[in-house]
């Protein structure tokens, strides 16, 4: 690897390579902490990013730092450019930003929720058209993918169909859009105690309906044990709309946007490789994310009432 890394390094102005240490790999990219003569930076191999989709996420970086949102950003090589060619693979070199992934409290969610609003507040989301790459469409063409897939799973595969079906009239309602990271988990933040410094992996971020990241957020910071957490739910709510208001219909349809918040991170495993590869690992994470969609759904009306009566008491609600 560390010859690898040193052609690469060639093509940048970060000096010499001293020494590299891969880190905890995530789903989509495996990742290494490299230490040169100029400092520290982060090597991003993208596993399964095709260069269009790579080299659209080098644009939106650039427009959010524009703005001075918080992430850690890419590094330009030499020739202006950012993308580089591995050993058959993709890469890209970031700022490598000091921290840990959170804890839940309230304090990390008063941060994501302030910082989801920020996002939420992109004026030039209409710059960077795309399809959302985590939407029913591909839940309903995995649905299709079921019957021939190499690995069968008969509780995962019903409970999955049943889900998609039973969201479909709701996320296809009219409501806000703007720019969606798609992912805000808390092993997609960097934070120094309680405080955020940098939301990283927008590989999934795209123009779509605004709740999408309020209802990821909400799964990623507000449950406690794989049960949603009233008290973290209003503290997020309160600190988003610090940013943005939702409207009535959004506070109608986000008990079904938290439950998507699961479903769809589901269909991401699914695609990425679970019909195709053995994984305990993502196996685990899925029967965890489904068992709490079906509680959400079992405890919908408390979720909706829960909401209502925190919009109720905003001053100024419609």
């Amino acid at each position: 690897m560390n010859k690898e890394i040193k052609e690469i390094l060639n093509d940048y102005a970060l000096g010499e390579l001293l020494s590299c240490e891969k880190m905890i790999s995530g789903y989509s990219n495996t990742n290494y902490k490299i230490d040169t003569s100029t400092g520290s930076y982060l090597y991003r191999i993208c596993q399964r990013q095709s260069l269009d989709s790579i080299q659209y996420e080098m644009n939106l970086m650039q427009a959010l730092k524009q703005i001075r949102f918080p992430a850690a950003f890419p590094i330009q090589r030499k020739d202006k450019e950012y993308i580089s060619l591995g050993n058959h693979h993709w890469v890209t070199i970031y700022e490598f930003i000091e921290g840990t992934q959170p804890k839940v409290t309230p304090k990390t969610v008063e941060e994501i929720a302030l910082t989801t609003g920020q996002l939420s507040q992109f004026k030039n989301w209409r710059q960077f058209p795309r399809k959302n790459p985590i939407s029913l469409d591909i839940c309903h063409k995995l649905i299709k993918d079921f019957e021939t897939s190499k690995y069968q799973y008969s509780n995962i595969f019903s409970y999955f169909i049943e889900q998609t079906e039973y969201l479909n009239s709701y996320l296809t309602q009219k409501i806000p859009k703007g720019m969606v990271h798609g992912d805000l988990f808390p092993d997609n933040t960097i934070f120094n105690g309680n405080k955020l410094t940098a939301i990283i992996d927008f590989e999934f971020s795209c123009p779509d309906y605004l709740l999408i990241d309020v209802g990821v957020a909400i799964n990623g910071f507000c449950f406690l044990n794989n049960r949603l957490n009233r008290d973290l739910l209003i503290i997020f709510l309160e600190n988003y709309s610090k940013i943005r208001r939702l409207t009535p219909k959004e506070i109608a349809l986000l008990p079904y946007y938290i439950q998507w918040g699961g479903h769809g991170i589901i269909s991401c495993h699914l695609e990425h490789n679970l019909l195709s590869q053995r994984s305990i690992k993502q196996l685990n994470r899925v029967n965890e994310l489904m068992e709490r969609v079906k509680i959400l759904r079992q405890e919908e009306v408390i979720v909706s009432r829960l909401i209502q009566d925190f919009a109720r008491s905003q001053p100024h609600f419609p």
